[in-house]
Formats: structure tokens, C-alpha cells, sequence
């Protein structure tokens, strides 16, 4: 089985990935596949003297750092993991994902509650739900 990971670093995508780090511990046929996604095109930028490009740059390799830590957990239990960083919106990027790559399965943190779809879910996590036609597995 393949599985989507979204990481983002909140305590809510760490428990998603302590989740699949056991479903690939009880199952060692499922490929395990973390994804994180990393400041669209950094439009707060615009308001600094920063160059965009810079702070973009900057962003990524912060975000690159937690997903490596994300990948050490499976390292350390000799589980092999796929990492992606990308760049985008996030729900965009995690649809497009699953869609093109075949995942079967995605494990996401709950979180972001912003609006009334966020009020229960998050943003993300119900645009994630309502676009993908597999199962995915909300973790707090």
C-alpha cells in the first residue's frame, strides 16, 4: 500500500507520522511516502526589502530540515521512507499527489482551523477529504 504523509512540522503532522512509522512497523509492505510543502511563492515577501527569491529559498531549506528529522524517525527504526519537498498550496500539492502518483492512502495531522470548514478540520485536511478518492486517516 502507498501512503501519503503531509508533514508540515505542527504537533498534529508529527503524530501523523508516529502513526505511519507504526503502520510500517506492523506492516513492512506499505511504502511510505512524507510530504512536505514549503511557502508557496512567499507573497509576504513583497512588503520587505528581502528578495523573494531569498526568503523563498530560506523557507525551504527550514522546511527541508523537518522533514529530515520526520525521515530519522523511520531511519532509526530501519524503515526505509521517501521524502518530497515541494512548493505550492498545500492541499493542491497533496491532491495532485495522490492523484498522479497512486497513493492509496493518506495520514494527515488535523489542524488549521480557520473558517467554518476549518472549525471541524482545518483548511487543508477538508480540501484534502473532499478531492481525493482514498482513505484518509485524520490524526490529532
Amino acid at each position: 500500500m502507498k501512503i501519503l504523509v503531509p508533514y508540515d512540522g505542527s504537533d498534529a503532522s508529527h503524530n501523523a507520522v508516529q502513526y505511519a512509522l507504526n503502520l510500517a512497523k506492523s506492516h513492512s509492505s506499505n511504502e511510505i511516502t512524507i510530504l512536505t510543502v514549503a511557502c508557496s511563492d512567499a507573497p509576504f515577501a513583497r512588503d520587505f526589502v528581502a528578495n523573494p527569491i531569498e526568503v523563498l529559498n530560506a523557507c525551504q531549506d527550514f522546511f527541508r530540515g523537518s522533514l529530515n528529522k520526520a525521515k530519522a524517525l523511520f531511519e532509526a527504526e530501519g524503515i526505509k521512507v521517501n521524502t518530497v519537498l515541494e512548493s505550492g498550496d498545500a492541499a493542491e500539492v497533496i491532491i495532485d499527489m495522490v492523484k498522479e502518483q497512486g497513493f492509496d492512502k493518506v495520514i494527515m495531522g488535523r489542524r488549521g482551523l480557520s473558517g467554518l470548514t476549518g472549525w471541524v478540520l482545518g483548511s487543508v485536511s477538508a480540501k484534502v477529504l473532499a478531492n481525493v478518492d482514498v482513505p484518509v486517516t485524520l490524526v490529532k
